[in-house]
């Protein structure tokens, strides 16, 4: 196991230089930015205080919370148009 993977200020040196492919500032900068400076005044070992900073940066990357919207969304459109088609007036509620 690295030792790094757990130590933010470690991990910093391994991370992007914050460009992103066109030479630009890279989409997630801005966030992982914020995160690392919260993390340099962290006194609390687990990093609660700067959990939300985290989570902000880690839904840049990989929009999980994006997609989950998104499905959810397809779904209750699955419903309300099965409802309609059926006659029993759909409307989810």
């Amino acid at each position: 196991v690295d030792a790094n993977v757990c130590d933010p200020i470690a991990s910093e040196r391994k991370m992007s230089s914050g460009y992103g492919l066109r030479g630009g500032i890279g989409r997630c900068y801005p966030f992982f930015a914020e995160y690392k400076e919260c993390m340099k005044k962290e006194l609390s070992p687990t990093g609660f205080v700067c959990w939300p900073l985290r989570e902000d940066y880690f839904e840049c990357l990989h929009s999980k919370r994006e997609w989950d919207m998104v499905r959810e969304v397809q779904e209750e459109e699955k419903k309300q148009a099965a409802a309609k088609a059926t006659g029993d007036g759909g409307g989810g509620h």
